[in-house]
C-alpha cells in the first residue's frame, strides 16, 4: 500500500511539473532572430538546389497570388453592381415619372425613389474611385510578387552560376584561399535585384503601370460598360484614362483616341451559335466560345495555331484567352432587346383592324389575312333568329 501511494503521488508530481513546464513555455515571449551575418563561406550543393527550388516551387507565394486574383475579381464586381444599381433605380425612377405625367401628383414611392438615387448620385461615384485606387494598389501588389519571384530566380542563377565558376578554378578544395574571399551572399543579390525592379516600376507613368495592364483593362472595361453600356458609348483609349494629377482624365473630345464601337456579333466563328461563355485572346481581341476555343486548339501541334477568325493571322494559346464578362453583359443585352423586339411585333400582330361589316382581320402571315367573327355580326344574328320565331308565332 505505501508504494502505491509512492507511485500516485510521483504521477501527481509529474503531472503538476508538466503544467508548470507548459505554463512557462506559454508565458515566455517569442524569440528574436539574431542579426543576419553575411556568409563566411559559399553555399554547397544542398543550400543551392534549395534556393533553386523555392525560386520555382513556392506554395506560399502562389497562394498569395490567388489571393490577389481573388482581390481584382471582387473589386471589379463591386464597381460593376454599384453601377448597375444606380443605372436601375434611375431607370425606375423614369418610368415612375412617365407614368405619372407631367400634371400629376408625386407618390411616396417616387419620392422614395428620388431619395434613393439622390443618394447613389453621391456614392456610387465616390466608392468607384476608392475600388479603382484599390485596384491600381493590388496590381501593385502583384507586379512586386511577380519581380520578387524574378528576382529569386535571377539570385539561385547567380549563385549556381558562381559555385560553377569555382568548381573550374578547382575554388571548392581551397580552403585558404576562400577564408580571404568576398562572398556575395544570396540576400545581398535577392536585395538588389528587388531594389532595380523597384526603382524601375517606380519611374514608370501611370499609364506605363495600368494602361497596358490586363488586369486594370478588364476592370476598366467593367466600369465603362455598367456605366454607359446601355447608350453604347465607346471606351476611350486608354492613353486617355489618366490625366497628369493622377486621376481620371474626363477630356476626351478628341475624336482620333476614341475606341469605335465595333459591330457586336453575339456568334461563336468556331460553333457559329450564340455565346454563352465568351473567351477573348489578348494577343488579337478576337471572342470565341469557351468550349469550341478550347476544343479547336488541343487539336492543333502544341496548342498553337493561327486565329480561326476569317482574316486574322495571329498565332494564339489557350493560355491567351481570359473570360470576358463584359462580351457576355453585351451578349445578354442583346438578346433581351431583341426579344423586347419579338414582344412588339406580337403586340401589332394582335391588333387587328375592323372591316365595313364589323368583322377584323388577323394577320396569320404576309399575304394573308382571315376574317373573325365580331360582335355586331354575333349581335344580326340573334335578332334574326328572334325575327324567324316571332314571324313562326305568327
Amino acid at each position: 500500500m505505501p508504494i502505491i501511494n509512492r507511485r500516485l503521488q510521483s504521477a501527481s508530481e509529474r503531472h503538476r511539473g508538466r503544467a508548470s513546464t507548459a505554463s512557462t513555455i506559454r508565458n515566455d515571449e517569442p524569440l528574436e532572430l539574431p542579426d543576419y551575418e553575411p556568409l563566411s563561406t559559399p553555399l554547397n550543393a544542398e543550400a543551392i538546389r534549395a534556393l533553386s527550388q523555392l525560386s520555382t516551387n513556392n506554395k506560399d507565394a502562389r497562394k498569395y497570388e490567388e489571393h490577389l486574383r481573388k482581390s481584382l475579381e471582387l473589386l471589379s464586381a463591386s464597381v460593376r453592381d454599384l453601377n448597375d444599381k444606380y443605372a436601375e433605380r434611375q431607370d425606375n425612377l423614369r418610368r415612375l415619372r412617365e407614368k405619372r405625367g407631367s400634371g400629376g401628383e408625386k407618390n411616396d414611392r417616387e419620392r422614395a425613389e428620388e431619395k434613393a438615387v439622390l443618394a447613389l448620385k453621391s456614392d456610387v461615384p465616390r466608392l468607384t474611385d476608392e475600388c479603382d485606387l484599390a485596384v491600381r494598389s493590388v496590381i501593385d501588389l502583384k507586379v512586386e510578387l511577380e519581380d520578387g519571384k524574378a528576382a529569386l530566380q535571377e539570385t539561385a542563377q547567380k549563385v549556381e552560376s558562381e559555385a560553377r565558376a569555382r568548381r573550374r578554378r578547382g575554388g571548392e578544395d581551397e580552403d585558404d584561399d576562400m577564408a580571404d574571399a568576398d562572398i556575395a551572399g544570396p540576400m545581398a543579390l535577392l536585395a538588389e535585384a528587388k531594389a532595380r525592379a523597384a526603382e524601375d516600376y517606380a519611374s514608370r507613368s501611370l499609364y506605363e503601370k495600368y494602361g497596358v495592364n490586363n488586369d486594370y483593362i478588364g476592370f476598366k472595361r467593367l466600369w465603362h460598360d455598367a456605366v454607359h453600356g446601355a447608350d453604347g458609348k465607346p471606351l476611350p483609349d486608354a492613353s486617355k484614362w489618366f490625366s497628369q494629377n493622377g486621376g481620371e482624365d474626363e477630356a476626351d473630345d478628341d475624336d482620333d483616341l476614341i475606341v469605335a464601337e465595333e459591330h457586336l456579333d453575339i456568334h461563336c466563328p468556331l460553333s457559329m451559335a450564340v455565346m454563352q461563355d465568351p473567351y477573348t485572346s489578348t494577343v488579337c481581341k478576337h471572342t470565341f466560345e469557351k468550349d469550341s476555343i478550347v476544343q479547336f486548339l488541343r487539336t492543333k501541334p502544341g496548342g498553337r495555331a493561327r486565329c480561326p477568325q476569317t482574316g486574322c493571322n495571329k498565332d494564339v494559346t489557350i493560355s491567351d484567352f481570359h473570360p470576358d464578362p463584359v462580351m457576355l453583359r453585351r451578349i445578354k443585352r442583346r438578346l433581351a432587346t431583341e426579344r423586347d423586339d419579338d414582344d412588339d411585333d406580337d403586340d401589332d400582330e394582335g391588333d387587328g383592324r375592323v372591316d365595313g361589316d364589323g368583322d377584323s382581320e388577323m394577320k396569320i402571315e404576309p399575304g394573308r389575312r382571315i376574317k373573325s367573327e365580331g360582335r355586331g355580326r354575333g349581335r344580326r344574328l340573334v335578332e334574326e333568329i328572334v325575327d324567324d320565331e316571332e314571324v313562326g308565332e305568327a
